[in-house]
């Protein structure tokens, strides 16, 4: 049996079926985690090496380029890119989307192995970081309590931390800005020389005093003693009374040539929020886990927390990212309700029996239900891109029943049986609406294999709403016959007419009316066919050319109710005076910004020693800050977060200290989905770093007088002074010396050297021995500097090395192992097309020296990628469907009258971007995708039930308009039901509004036109091109008939 008969003979069966479909969505919703973005983990992984107290050439030389050398050597790698600063590098290698991330990292890290043995001792082993979408905080607090508290760094790992993490769904829990505790041995030089001792060798005293050395067993007949020599210090008393030496008679103690404090270290990294200075604490999620179900968990959590925290320690949230997800997915979750509603009304106002309209409504659910099932078994989260799947579906997937329900009735009206009308209806129709809805698939099989970011986003609305409408298929080939053969009654018999109702009656009018009157303007355009074509066409060729103004743009603004403001100070500018700057901003934005939600504004400056930082996308640096604030929900305030950005920009540059500054408005989200590029990044690479600075220097000049730039910077460096110290070899192998020695007991005085750690209620703290501040602080102490010999003799630093002040980098940046610095801009109210030219014109009109390279990067070279994709994936789409109809029809000449409808979706596109102000983006440009699989539906129909009433010996014209007619209402119906569908999504105004509604209209200005054409341009095509057919067959038959006589009369 086929599945009408299926369907119709076994209602029992049927309606279990559906109920199992309809069962088994539903408790794959709820199971369903929820985020604003499917999971994207990027084809990169970032390699953070710590170097303490080096220098960014130091790191350069010693870690970044070693490392470098043997990760080229990574399989897959399409680029290298490194930036080595103080103390720490960052390697980033990215491979070619599809590449096994996970084999990446572990490929990494057993070429790391090979090389660590020529990193420096001091170096610590390097950490691969796998870079996704997860690694974002999806919450945030600050932990404020007096300044200096003691304990605090225990209280924030050990109570809050530690708990924190051991919450389902939570990733890793990162905090900055606790001072941290540590035993500080501060020498006095004078009086180490005077005992003839060195720091070096105070580090390797209080090693040798401060452990506990397991020292073996003592059996004595059964019993069986463990031995062990206790030596760890139990006070800091107990430290400074370590003897050093005995002089002249005398016990030398640490206490007598240094000071043993007990107190913090020197803090690099600074948080504040609206209370105070504090610790920042961010909770990232699992990859895969539910972003509101893991923050409700962390607030759940942090409440009980906080019950059991000192009286003085206040815990604020300052970041959330539940609201952006919620809001979204809401905003969406009302825009099918509201679609639902109108895709009804339409149905019912054209069908106008409540039985009819009920089985179309029942079929609807189940496709979309349908979908919820697909993403479980797929592991997709209920998303942007999940919930525009289903949006886009709705009015969609009821044009299959529609199809089959009216063939049903018509067979009804002729007076079969409800039962047989609903499977012979079903059958007739299935090869119909098979092809109708091979040609939408099509479409979207390319967006299946499509790369980068583009396709990770994309590929979930494809895949969804192609499992819903193969559901609607097979729900119009089952469930709608059943229902209809259950639900619609057998027509009246013996000349009895059908009952019905006064609205039936007075909306046919209206009805009748509207076909008299297309049926008027369709003879027109059949008459003038020609002339129809030609001014069809020149429409179109003047919408193509005004077409050119619009701009174009990447991936959208996401307006997810965040103001960032990333700055930089001068070089050399401490972490401490850096975060006195960052509290004025954070000032500023308090003042200025009322639409700021609950206050919840933070502030980081300076730098974690482990780049804990860049891991979950802030910049650091003892010269950089950052400052933002979540505001309130879009659709409560009447500013646009870029707008509140603008707003204070002129305050935040006017702060005489930032030297570089960036304003934003949008979303730290947004900002993960482009790689944290900016939309124009001008990259100057070359070897020689003199002319790179130049060349990017006079570029970010050029960019600064244009007004389509705006936070135009460069990472050119200035440098920051460095002290050198340049050992004289011969003479310091005449002392005794060499310099290793000398570097290694210079950086043990000034930066100083862990020298064990001292125990305390179970926690270690670090003991450091260095020079005091007053004896390494300035460079004429360094002169002064005594270092120990072979010999055990202390000889001046001055007799054996110049001292030398010269400018060093503070930061290199190389790519494919060459340094290179770039000009990097944001736009300022024009497109990112636009702005690329500008860029162009600029680059031309500069001076680029022999051996240096500028190319234009950023958003702009991943918008090209995309669009580069997305053509072909337009064109290949066009073939695809053109295949599928030349199979339905036999022919190759109906499927190109049909295909004539799509470059005047263009026309409504274009239309609709001047209208709605929005730009040609990653977004429309899919919209556009989609649309060619849909504007040939109602062609398709057209142009078959004309076929068909040619076999059944229409003339041509009479065939045209007939079908044109007969066909107005399900063209209307179907267009209507997709359009309005979209509609709520369209004309949303809520959160995240700016990813789906450039789609739907798109999609509704692309389906009006298109309509039209379809409805009057595509019988003109039909006829023109089979008029030329039927005269051609008409000449060949009047030849053939005279070639015929001429033989006979030749023969007689």
């Amino acid at each position: 049996m086929k599945l009408p008969e299926i369907g119709v003979k076994r209602p029992v069966a049927t309606v279990m079926l559906f109920v199992a479909i309809i069962m088994l969505g539903l408790v794959s919703l709820k199971m369903l985690p929820l985020d604003i973005m499917p999971e994207m983990e990027f084809p990169s992984i970032t390699i953070i090496t710590i170097y303490p107290g080096a220098s960014a050439n130091e790191v350069e030389e010693q870690v970044t380029k070693p490392l470098e050398t043997i990760l080229s050597a990574a399989e897959h790698l399409s680029e290298i890119k490194s930036t080595s600063k103080e103390n720490v590098s960052f390697i980033q290698l990215s491979y070619s989307w599809g590449s096994d991330v996970t084999s990446a990292a572990n490929n990494a890290r057993d070429l790391i192995e090979l090389t660590k043995t020529k990193l420096p001792q001091a170096a610590h082993q390097p950490i691969i970081y796998k870079i996704n979408s997860s690694m974002m905080p999806v919450l945030a607090y600050a932990v404020n309590a007096g300044v200096n508290y003691n304990g605090i760094e225990n209280i924030v790992e050990e109570d809050i931390a530690t708990v924190l993490r051991k919450v389902d769904g939570v990733g890793t829990v990162v905090y900055l800005g606790q001072p941290e505790r540590e035993i500080k041995v501060s020498v006095n030089p004078q009086r180490l020389s005077a005992y003839g001792l060195s720091a070096t060798q105070i580090s390797t005293m209080l090693k040798a005093d401060n452990i506990s050395v397991p020292a073996g067993n003592i059996n004595m007949g059964v019993y069986d003693f463990s031995v062990r020599v206790p030596g760890k210090f139990e006070t800091v008393e107990e430290i400074g009374n370590t003897v050093l030496k005995a002089f002249n008679g005398q016990v030398i103690r640490l206490k007598d040539v240094a000071k043993v404090e007990d107190t913090f270290m020197e803090k690099e990294a600074f948080a504040r929020n609206r209370t105070g200075e504090g610790v920042a604490l961010m909770i990232q999620k699992q990859s895969g886990s539910n972003t509101v179900a893991v923050v409700n968990a962390v607030r759940a959590k942090m409440a009980e927390i906080q019950k059991t925290l000192p009286s003085d320690i206040q815990v604020h949230e300052i970041i959330s990212t539940d609201e952006v997800v919620t809001q979204s997915v809401n905003n969406l979750t009302s825009s099918i309700w509201y679609a639902l509603v109108f895709v009804t009304l339409v149905v019912l106002m054209f069908l106008r029996e409540w039985k009819s309209s009920l089985i179309i409504f029942i079929t609807m659910p189940v496709s979309l239900i349908s979908a919820f099932i697909a993403m479980y078994a797929m592991g997709y989260t209920i998303n942007i891109f999940s919930l525009m799947a289903l949006v886009i579906a709705i009015g969609m997937v009821v044009d299959n029943a529609i199809v089959v329900l009216e063939n049903i009735t018509q067979h009804i009206e002729k007076g079969s049986k409800p039962k047989q009308a609903a499977i012979f209806g079903a059958l007739e129709m299935g090869m119909a609406i098979a092809a109708s809805t091979a040609t939408t698939l099509v479409v979207f099989l390319p967006m299946l294999f499509m790369g980068g970011i583009v396709g990770i986003m994309f590929k979930q609305l494809a895949i969804l709403t192609s499992v819903c409408l193969i559901v609607s298929l097979f729900t119009a080939l089952t469930l709608t016959p059943m229902l209809s053969s259950k639900l619609l009654k057998e027509a009246p018999r013996n000349g009895k007419k059908q009952h019905r109702s006064k609205f039936y009656a007075a909306s046919e009018k209206v009805f009748t009316k509207i076909e008299n009157g297309y049926k008027l303007l369709l003879g027109w355009v059949v008459f003038h066919k020609s002339l129809t074509i030609v001014i069809a066409f020149a429409v179109f060729v003047l919408t193509m050319i005004v077409g050119k103004n619009i701009g174009t743009d990447y991936i959208p603004d996401f307006d997810a109710g965040t103001v960032s403001v990333v700055f930089e100070t001068e070089v050399g500018t401490s972490a401490r005076q850096t975060d006195s700057i960052s509290q004025q901003i954070l000032q500023i934005m308090l003042e200025d910004i009322p639409e700021i939600a609950n206050e919840a504004a933070v502030s980081i400056a300076g730098q974690t020693k482990t780049g804990a930082l860049t891991t979950v996308g802030f910049k650091e640096g003892k010269n950089v800050g950052t400052v933002l604030c979540h505001l309130t929900p879009p659709d409560k305030r009447d500013r646009t977060a870029a707008e509140i950005a603008g707003a204070i920009r002129d305050r935040v540059e006017s702060i005489p200290q930032i030297e570089k500054c960036r304003v934003q408005g949008g979303s730290a989200l947004a900002a993960a989905v482009t790689g944290n590029k900016r939309p124009i990044e001008i990259i100057v690479s070359g070897n020689d770093f003199n002319q790179l600075n130049a060349v990017a220097s006079d570029l970010q000049e050029k960019m600064q007088a244009e007004k389509a730039f705006t936070d135009v910077a460069t990472t050119v460096d200035p440098g920051k002074l460095e002290v050198q110290v340049i050992v004289d070899k011969e003479k310091a192998s005449q002392m005794a010396l060499n310099t290793a020695m000398v570097g290694m007991q210079v950086r043990q005085n000034l930066y100083g050297a862990e020298s064990g750690d001292f125990s305390e209620d179970g926690n270690d703290y670090g003991i450091v021995v260095q020079y005091a501040p007053e004896h390494r602080n300035e460079v004429n102490k360094l002169k002064e500097m005594q270092v120990s010999n072979l010999l055990g003799q202390q000889i001046p630093l001055s007799a054996i090395a110049d001292i030398v002040e010269s400018l060093g980098p503070l930061e290199i940046q190389r790519q494919s192992q060459q340094r290179y610095v770039k000009t990097t801009a944001d736009l300022n109210g024009v497109s990112l097309g636009e702005a690329t030219k500008t860029a162009q014109e600029i680059i031309d009109n500069t001076e680029i020296p022999d051996g240096i390279s500028v190319e234009i990067g950023g958003q702009v070279n991943d918008q090209k990628s995309s669009f580069s994709s997305l053509f072909l994936i337009f064109f290949l789409g066009i073939a695809l469907v053109y295949m599928v109809m030349a199979a339905q029809f036999e022919s190759m000449k109906d499927p190109f009258i049909i295909l004539f409808a799509i470059p005047f979706t263009l026309v409504g596109v274009i239309l609709a971007f001047f209208v709605t102000g929005i730009t040609l983006s990653v977004t429309t440009f899919i919209g556009l995708i989609m649309l060619v699989g849909i504007v040939v539906n109602n062609g398709i129909v057209l142009v078959d039930y004309t076929n068909m009433l040619r076999k059944r010996n229409y003339p041509l014209r009479d065939a045209v308009m007939e079908a044109g007619r007969s066909r107005l209402r399900p063209v209307l119906m179907t267009s209507l039901t997709t359009i309005l569908g979209m509609l709520p999504m369209a004309v949303s105004n809520g959160m995240g509004r700016e990813m789906y509604a450039p789609l739907g209209i798109t999609i509704i200005g692309g389906l009006l036109v298109s309509t039209l054409v379809t409805l009057l341009l595509v019988p003109a095509m039909y006829t023109s091109l089979y008029h030329r057919t039927l005269a051609k067959d008409r000449t060949t038959a009047r030849l053939k008939k005279q070639h015929q006589a001429e033989n006979k009369k030749s023969l007689e």
